[in-house]
């Protein structure tokens, strides 16, 4: 009971409000650079691998809710599961950094993903670092890409110095707040694209 109580608080916490959320939406509006996309797809299984190689990418940090599954998912689509087994394929490191629960991704971790945690949350740049350095084992944010379907957290990779992908969300049952501050971020994004 104890530590299941401490997982809900801990969860919690990384997926609520921070300081480092909170001040990356603030300044979104204002900051067009913060905003930066390296590609833009509908979904996960079309990042293009061949041309992350191209462009120097070895490492890939990918975020979970509203770009493998809906939020909080348990269970991946087989398409998804094929697109980060191809990833591996091609030798990119791959690690999963999610603000939420990080006990639900067997299947990947089965392939050799590690799951960042112990790490501040997104979009502090100091949990990308670290996710960076400790979990594939990289020094170079330049060759770091981060998957993920949220300019405000996942982009927040962009302020570490890695390229971001944005994903369209798959849609699931999350928090109106969240949603709602998601798609501001996108169509900031999309006013400046």
């Amino acid at each position: 009971m104890f530590s299941l109580q401490n997982r809900f608080l801990s969860n919690h916490s990384r997926e609520g409000l921070t300081w480092a959320k909170a001040s990356r939406f603030i300044a979104l509006p204002f900051c067009p650079s913060r905003l930066n996309t390296f590609i833009q797809v509908k979904r996960f299984e079309e990042v293009p691998i061949n041309q992350l190689l191209a462009k120097g990418v070895e490492g890939i940090l990918l975020d979970a809710d509203g770009t493998l599954g809906p939020h909080h998912a348990r269970e991946y689509n087989p398409p998804v599961i094929d697109h980060v087994r191809a990833m591996l394929d091609k030798g990119l490191k791959i690690a999963i950094y999610t603000n939420a629960w990080e006990d639900r991704f067997q299947p990947f971790q089965e392939m050799g993903v590690k799951v960042v945690s112990n790490v501040p949350a997104k979009p502090d740049p100091r949990g990308f670092q670290i996710a960076m350095t400790d979990f594939l084992q990289m020094q170079d944010p330049t060759r770091v890409c981060m998957i993920g379907d949220n300019y405000v957290t996942d982009g927040g990779a962009i302020d570490a110095g890695m390229h971001f992908i944005h994903v369209r969300p798959v849609r699931g049952n999350e928090p109106f707040l969240h949603s709602a501050t998601r798609l501001f971020a996108y169509l900031c994004a999309k006013l400046y694209r």
